[in-house]
């Protein structure tokens, strides 16, 4: 009678196959995450013509000359609002001073909510088309709490969000590119070219590590001034920039057209 074949017994892989066996499993990881990142939703941006620096600082001195000239009796009670929680001699700062002139140009309303750039644009001068693209873009300028998420170096880029709104927005802006790291937050007026929006005048940098201070301020405001957080930089921008300016680490002249 034949004795039953005995159990095999099973030999490890040699040392060399299980590495290769492991490197083939670190290589599929790398690989899929590769994949992964590839495959992130992209966020489009619409490729447009920007404005002429040279229509663009035409529009901007014909703003300010029928600023002066039809509301220039206004400007002082305007400005003793504006400038109520400066501290010092603060007021005669030249970053602060730029801040009041987008203010009362970009951010302040009427009792009928309108802003001196709207009364320019009713006021009826013949523009030319350029010219015309430079106030239909300023028409539509706000001030934005923008906090950046990450840069592209390929296009200068700035991609984030308004945090005040809660939209995406992608920020065009060579200064402040080389002035923001992601996590940072920029607070000024901006306005539309495209999809890509780009500072008007002074911007105000707040550091990644000053963002928690930033935010438990504009709470404060929300809360002080009885109104949404989407709503404070409408109906608020001028307490939205000095909560922003309370905690900010530097102040600049963004590089948009005609930047000064």
């Amino acid at each position: 009678m034949a004795e039953p074949d005995k159990p095999t017994k099973k030999i490890p892989p040699r040392t060399s196959q299980r590495k290769r066996r492991g490197h083939k499993a670190e290589t599929d990881a790398a690989e899929a995450a590769r994949i992964a990142e590839a495959n992130k939703p992209k966020r489009a941006v619409k490729a447009v013509r920007q404005l002429d620096p040279e229509a663009f600082k035409r529009v901007d001195l014909m703003i300010g000359s029928f600023a002066q000239r039809r509301f220039g009796g206004m400007m002082p009670e305007v400005a003793k609002a504006f400038f109520a929680v400066a501290r010092g001699n603060e007021a005669n700062h030249p970053e602060l001073q730029q801040a009041f002139a987008l203010y009362f140009v970009y951010g302040y309303r009427d009792n009928q909510g309108l802003r001196v750039l709207d009364m320019f644009a009713q006021h009826g001068l013949q523009l030319d088309r350029e010219q015309n693209r430079v106030l239909e873009a300023c028409m539509r300028a706000r001030f934005v709490v923008f906090g950046l998420e990450r840069k592209n170096d390929s296009n200068k880029q700035l991609i984030g969000r308004d945090i005040l709104r809660e939209t995406p927005m992608t920020v065009l802006d060579n200064v402040a590119f080389a002035q923001l790291s992601p996590g940072d937050v920029l607070g000024a007026y901006m306005f539309p070219v495209g999809d890509l929006w780009r500072p008007l005048g002074m911007a105000t940098k707040v550091a990644r590590a000053n963002t928690k201070a930033l935010s438990q301020g504009l709470s404060q405001l929300s809360g002080a001034q009885n109104l949404a957080p989407i709503a404070l930089p409408d109906r608020r921008p001028a307490q939205v920039f000095w909560t922003m300016y309370r905690v900010a680490e530097l102040n600049f002249t963004g590089g948009g057209p005609a930047a000064k």
